[in-house]
C-alpha cells in the first residue's frame, strides 16, 4: 500500500464518519417527524401557498411585518353608523411632548393669605420665592381690595378662613394633580429659602410617599404639620388626597387651619407628618419674636442658618431684612467654599503629572483655548475708557457705553483695588492707557490692562501696572421649558407696502409649494398698506396681487388652508407693528400662534417647526436672526444671479439689527401691550414690549434656515429716531463685505485712470 494515500486519508476519516451518520439519523427520523414538508404543505391554504411563492417566503404576511403600527382606540358603534361603516378615531397628539412623556414639573407652591396681607406679607414672599419654584399660586377666602401684578391668585367664595387650606387642596389636585412632582403649602407669614427648598426636593426619590414639614402634634397624639413652617406632599400622595375631598370638606370645621390640613390628610393617606423625607430632612425654624436684633442673635444658632423655613414673619420688612441676611449669608459660604477647593486643589497638584507646576491660573478654572489652526484664533478686541475699536467686521470704532462700559469701569476698579492691596494703598488711578479682552468659551472673559496710577510714597511719580484678570463662567443651568409638539397652526403675517409689490408674487409661489402643496398647517394673511386714500374711479396698485390670492384659494379650494387678505391705510405716515397687530387681533383668534414675515424671506418647513418649538404660550416668545443676502450685483461678477441664497460670509449676513420676524401668542401681545406707556407705543417695537412689559422669556438666536433675499431699505425720516437710525445702520451694511466694497473701489478707480489716460 502507498503510504502517500494513507496519509491524505487520515484528516479526512472523522469527517466521511460524521456525514454518513448524519444523513442516516435524518433518514430515519424523517417517517416520524410532524414537520415534513409533506405534512406543512398539507395543513395550508392553497391560496395562502399561492402568496407564498410570490412573496418566496414560507412565513405569512402577518410574520413578515415588523412595522410598528399605532391602532386608535375603536368608536363604539351607534344606531345612527352607517352599516357596515368603518370609523375611524383621529389620533390627536398633545400639544406638550411632555404631557405625552408623563414628565412633570418639580415643585408647586401654593400660599393661603388674605385681602389685609396680600399687598405687603405677600407681595414679598412673591419676590423672595417665586424666581426659585416652578409655580406659585396665592389663596384667598374673599377678593382684595387691589390685585398685585404678577401674582396668580385664586378666590373662595364661601367667607370661611378655617377652609381655605383644604379647598386649595381640593382645587390643586384637580387642576395640577399630574403637573409636579412635589406640593408644598405655608401660609404668607412664613419666610421660605427658595434655593436650599428646591435642592432639597431635587434629592428625593419622586418613587416615595412624602408628607413632611414642621412636625405639630394634636390631643390624640397623631403628628400633622404645621402649616405655617410648611408642608410638602408628594405627588403620590396628592392623587390619595383626591379621592377623599368630600370627606375632608364636611369634617374638618376646626378654627385651627393647621389641624383642618392636618386631619384631611392623615384621613386621606393614613400617613403622619415627619420632618425627613427619605434620607433628607426638612428644617422650620419658628421664632418667638422679632425685634431689632433679632437676625443678629439668631445668626449665632445652627439650626437657624440651615433651616429652609423661618416663622412666623410680622411684617414685610423683617421678610426683606431676613432675606438680606440669607443672601449675604449664602454668598459668604460659597466663597469659603470656593477657597477650600482652592486649597485643595493646590494641595493635591503635587501628587498630579507635571507638579504645582501644572496648576492653571486662576485655580479650578479650565485653561485658556487652544486653537487647532488660524482659523480657530480668538481675537482681542481693544479699548480705552471711552471707545472699543474693530469689534466686529462691520465697525471700526464704536462708543463704549451700556453694559460695555458698565463691565470695563468694573473691571478698573476692581485692579486697582487688588493692586492697592498688595502695595498698601500707596496708588491713584490716573487713566487707562490700553485694554484689550476677548472671550474664551472654555473658562470666561479675559482681560489685560495697562493700568496709569500715581505713587503716593514717590512723590506722585507716574507707573504703568499691566494686569490680567478674568471673570469665569458661572455654573451652566438648563433652562426648563416645556417640551411643544409640533403640530400647531402657524398663522403668517405679511405686511405689503407699495415698495414690496415686485417680491409678493415670489412670497405667494413659495407658499403655494411649501405649504398649500404640502399640506402645511399654517394659514396666511396678506396686509395690503396704501400710502394714501384710493380715489374713486382709480386704479388699484394691489388689484393684480389681489387676483393672484384669488387664484391660489381657487387652486387650492381642496386645501384646509386659506390665504386671506385686508387693507390698511397709512396716509404717508408711520406705520408701527402695533398699528398692525391691532388689525390682526380682530382677525386671530387669542390663542393663535403669529408669524411676522417679510416679503423676500425663504419659507422653509424646518422654520416652521422652530417657529412651533420655541414659541410657547405665558412661557417664550421667538425673534429669529435671519441670514440676508447682500446686493447680488455687487457680490457676483456675472449674471444670471443665483435663485438660492448659500450661507457664505461673501454670500450674506446675520443681520443682529433685524426684528420685523417674530412669533409669538396673541392672547401673549395682549397681555404684554395693556402695560404699555403711550410714549412707548410711539416710539417702541415688539421686542422691546415683551423685554419690558412682560415675564416672558423673549428667545432670540441666529436661524440658519431663515434665509431672505437682498432688500433696499426705504428709511422714513417721520418713524421714530432710534427706529431710523437703526435702518439706516442696516442699510449700509446690506450692501456687501468691506473687502469687496474695498475691491469695487479700487476697480473704478483703475477704469477712471484709464479713461482718463486715453
Amino acid at each position: 500500500m502507498d503510504h502517500r494515500y494513507t496519509r491524505f486519508a487520515r484528516p479526512l476519516l472523522p469527517a466521511i464518519i460524521g456525514l454518513s451518520l448524519g444523513v442516516a439519523m435524518s433518514m430515519m427520523y424523517a417517517p416520524f417527524s410532524d414537520d415534513s414538508c409533506e405534512t406543512f404543505l398539507s395543513r395550508q391554504d392553497p391560496q395562502q401557498l399561492v402568496h407564498m411563492r410570490g412573496t418566496k417566503s414560507l412565513k405569512s404576511q402577518e410574520e413578515e411585518s415588523f412595522e410598528p403600527r399605532i391602532i386608535p382606540p375603536m368608536k363604539q358603534s351607534s344606531d345612527n353608523d352607517e352599516v357596515g361603516g368603518a370609523s375611524k378615531a383621529k389620533l390627536i397628539r398633545p400639544r406638550y411632548a411632555s404631557t405625552e412623556l408623563g414628565i412633570r414639573e418639580k415643585l408647586f407652591v401654593g400660599v393661603v393669605t388674605s385681602k389685609n396681607t396680600i399687598n405687603t406679607l405677600g407681595v414679598a414672599l412673591n419676590k423672595t420665592l417665586s424666581n426659585y419654584v416652578t409655580r406659585l399660586v396665592y389663596f384667598l377666602d374673599d377678593k382684595g381690595p387691589a390685585v398685585p401684578s404678577g401674582m396668580t391668585i385664586v378666590n373662595f367664595k364661601d367667607n370661611h378662613p378655617h377652609l381655605i387650606p383644604v379647598h386649595m387642596l381640593k382645587y390643586v389636585s384637580e387642576q395640577y394633580l399630574d403637573t409636579f412632582d412635589y406640593y408644598m403649602f405655608v401660609t404668607d407669614h412664613t419666610y421660605v429659602r427658595g434655593e436650599r427648598l428646591f435642592n432639597l426636593v431635587s434629592h428625593i426619590s419622586v418613587s416615595q410617599h412624602v408628607h413632611m414639614g414642621a412636625v405639630k402634634t394634636t390631643e390624640a397624639g397623631k403628628a400633622f404639620c404645621h402649616l405655617d413652617g410648611g408642608i410638602i406632599l408628594s405627588q403620590s400622595l396628592m392623587e390619595q388626597v383626591r379621592a377623599h375631598m368630600e370627606w375632608c370638606l364636611a369634617k374638618c370645621h376646626h378654627n385651627d387651619q393647621s389641624l383642618n390640613f392636618g386631619k384631611c390628610l392623615i384621613h386621606a393617606t393614613d400617613m403622619a407628618c415627619t420632618d425627613h423625607g427619605g434620607a433628607k430632612k426638612y428644617k422650620a425654624y419658628q421664632v418667638k419674636s422679632f425685634t431689632f436684633d433679632t437676625i443678629s442673635k439668631l445668626s449665632l444658632i445652627p439650626e437657624f442658618n440651615s433651616s429652609h423655613s423661618v416663622f412666623p414673619m410680622p411684617d414685610d420688612t423683617s421678610h426683606y431684612k431676613l432675606h438680606r441676611y440669607f443672601c449675604e449669608y449664602e454668598l459668604n459660604t460659597t466663597q469659603q467654599e470656593i477657597e477650600r477647593m482652592k486649597e485643595n486643589i493646590f494641595y493635591m497638584s503635587q501628587y498630579a503629572p507635571g507638579g504645582v507646576d501644572s496648576i492653571s491660573w486662576p485655580i479650578g478654572v479650565p485653561e485658556p483655548y487652544k486653537p487647532k489652526n488660524r482659523f480657530d484664533v480668538i481675537r482681542w478686541d481693544y479699548f480705552t475708557e471711552t471707545l472699543i475699536y474693530l469689534q466686529d467686521d462691520f465697525t471700526n470704532i464704536k462708543l463704549l457705553k451700556g453694559a460695555d462700559k458698565l463691565d470695563i469701569q468694573e473691571v478698573v476698579k476692581v485692579s486697582v483695588e487688588r493692586l492697592n492691596a498688595k502695595y498698601n494703598n500707596i496708588f491713584l488711578y490716573s487713566g487707562l492707557k490700553n485694554g484689550y479682552r476677548r472671550f474664551d468659551p472654555q473658562r470666561g472673559m479675559e482681560y489685560v490692562l495697562d493700568i496709569t496710577m500715581r505713587d503716593t510714597s514717590s512723590g506722585n511719580q507716574e507707573v504703568q501696572k499691566r494686569v490680567q484678570l478674568v471673570r469665569p463662567l458661572g455654573q451652566v443651568e438648563i433652562v426648563p421649558m416645556p417640551y411643544v409638539t409640533e403640530t400647531t397652526t402657524i398663522h403668517l403675517i405679511l405686511p405689503v407696502g407699495e415698495e414690496d409689490r415686485e417680491g409678493v408674487g415670489t412670497f405667494l409661489d413659495d407658499y403655494g409649494h411649501i405649504c398649500l402643496d404640502a399640506q402645511e398647517n399654517t394659514e396666511l394673511l396678506v396686509m395690503f398698506i396704501y400710502q394714501h386714500v384710493p380715489q374713486p374711479g382709480q386704479e388699484d396698485i394691489f388689484s393684480v396681487l389681489k387676483s393672484m390670492i384669488t387664484y391660489y384659494n381657487k387652486k387650492y379650494a381642496d386645501s384646509a388652508a386659506k390665504i386671506e387678505w385686508i387693507s390698511l391705510q397709512s396716509n404717508g405716515s408711520y406705520i408701527s407693528e402695533f398699528y398692525l397687530m391691532e388689525a390682526v387681533t380682530h382677525k386671530i383668534p387669542p390663542d393663535s400662534l403669529v408669524l411676522f414675515c417679510s416679503v423676500g424671506m425663504e419659507l422653509a418647513t424646518d422654520f416652521f417647526n422652530r417657529v412651533r418649538m420655541n414659541t410657547i404660550p405665558e412661557w417664550q416668545v421667538f425673534f429669529p436672526i435671519g441670514f440676508w443676502q447682500y446686493k447680488p450685483n455687487l457680490i457676483y461678477d456675472k449674471k444670471p444671479y443665483p435663485t438660492t441664497i448659500e450661507l457664505n460670509n461673501k454670500v450674506g449676513h446675520y443681520d443682529m439689527m433685524s426684528y420685523e420676524h417674530s412669533s409669538f401668542y396673541i392672547s401673549d401681545f395682549i397681555s404684554a401691550r395693556q402695560l404699555m406707556l403711550p410714549d412707548d407705543i410711539g416710539n417702541g417695537d415688539l421686542f422691546d414690549m415683551f423685554i419690558k412689559y412682560s415675564k416672558l422669556h423673549v428667545f432670540r438666536a441666529v436661524e440658519p434656515a431663515l434665509k431672505h433675499h437682498y432688500k433696499h431699505f426705504n428709511c422714513q425720516a417721520n418713524s421714530p429716531p432710534a427706529h431710523y437710525q437703526r435702518c439706516l445702520d442696516r442699510r449700509s451694511h446690506s450692501l456687501a463685505t468691506r473687502a469687496q466694497l474695498a475691491k469695487l473701489i479700487f476697480e473704478h478707480q483703475d477704469r477712471l485712470t484709464a479713461a482718463i489716460h486715453k
